[in-house]
């Protein structure tokens, strides 16, 4: 059930034999998307060996990840067997198979959204610092209009 292409921001590309079928976007408040053969998926791979909830791509700042959710036939990345449970991070163009069905999963977009959720981060970080070192100076004052009642 893959849609169609998103313009922009991190996606999955649905391919096969390197031909675009659509794309699932990375992208909105969720933060986890389903891959298995159940019609709940938000990326249905209709094929006998993919379970219903095979695996599952989780965001955690700004970083994607792909984990196999014990599947009876496995996914691999980039031809490598993932372990159960075991969250791997996910890099563009890095092929993912789930179960042995001729789809391939591939990631487009995920490492400019890493990039730009740092950027962010930095930004929140200066914004809190610059707040902090406002209220630092207020409270500065504060105390020399104090000293001065003294007098």
């Amino acid at each position: 059930r893959a849609r169609a292409m998103p313009e922009d921001g991190p996606r999955i590309d649905v391919r096969r034999e390197g031909a675009v079928l659509g794309s699932v976007a990375l992208s909105g408040a969720k933060r986890r998307w389903l891959i298995g053969r159940s019609l709940d998926a938000d990326l249905v791979v209709n094929h006998p060996s993919v379970s219903r909830s095979h695996a599952a791509i989780t965001e955690e700042g700004g970083a994607f990840f792909v984990t196999d959710l014990g599947s009876a036939h496995g996914t691999k990345v980039a031809g490598t067997p993932l372990a159960p449970q075991q969250p791997f991070r996910l890099f563009d163009g890095l092929p993912i198979t789930v179960g042995g069905a001729t789809r391939t999963l591939v990631p487009v977009g995920t490492v400019a959204a890493l990039g730009a959720a740092v950027r962010e981060a930095a930004r929140e970080r200066a914004e809190h610092a610059r707040r902090e070192q406002e209220a630092a100076d207020r409270a500065a004052l504060d105390d020399d209009d104090d000293d001065d009642d003294d007098d």
